[in-house]
C-alpha cells in the first residue's frame, strides 16, 4: 500500500474525500478538484467557479456552494459557509492560505461534506 493510501486509511477518510485530495495533489486547482470528483456521479455540467472569483473565496468553498446548487440544495449553502468558517476561521483563499493549514485540507473537506449528503 503507497503512503498515500496509508494516510486516507489513518485520517478516516471516505472514497471521495480520498479522490478529491488526490486530484488536488496531481496538479488540479481546488475547485477542479471538488468539481471532477463528483462530476459524472451528479451530472455536473459547466465549470466550477475560479479561485478568488466571488469575494476571494476558497475554490473548494464556492465549489461546494455551486454543487449543492446544482443538485438543488441551495438551502444548506448558509450551513456549509458557517461551518466551514467555523472549522477554519475563514473563507477567504488569502487568509487560509496564511495558516498552518495545505489547500488539501479545504479541498478534502469539502468533498467530505458533499459526501455525507448522501449517506445522511
Amino acid at each position: 500500500m503507497d503512503d498515500n493510501n496509508n494516510f486516507c486509511k489513518e485520517f478516516n477518510m471516505n472514497v471521495y474525500e480520498e479522490k478529491a485530495r488526490k486530484l488536488k495533489a496531481g496538479g488540479l486547482l481546488c475547485s477542479n478538484a471538488v468539481f471532477d470528483t463528483f462530476k459524472s456521479e451528479l451530472n455536473l455540467e459547466g465549470k466550477p467557479p475560479a479561485p478568488r472569483s466571488i469575494d476571494g473565496k476558497c475554490g473548494a468553498l464556492l465549489t461546494t456552494e455551486f454543487i449543492l446548487k446544482n443538485i438543488g440544495r441551495n438551502d444548506l449553502i448558509e450551513d456549509y459557509n458557517s461551518l466551514f468558517i467555523s472549522k477554519f476561521g475563514s473563507d477567504k483563499c488569502i487568509e487560509l492560505m496564511r495558516k498552518d493549514r495545505r489547500c488539501n485540507d479545504y479541498v478534502g473537506e469539502s468533498a467530505k461534506y458533499i459526501s455525507e449528503l448522501f449517506n445522511k
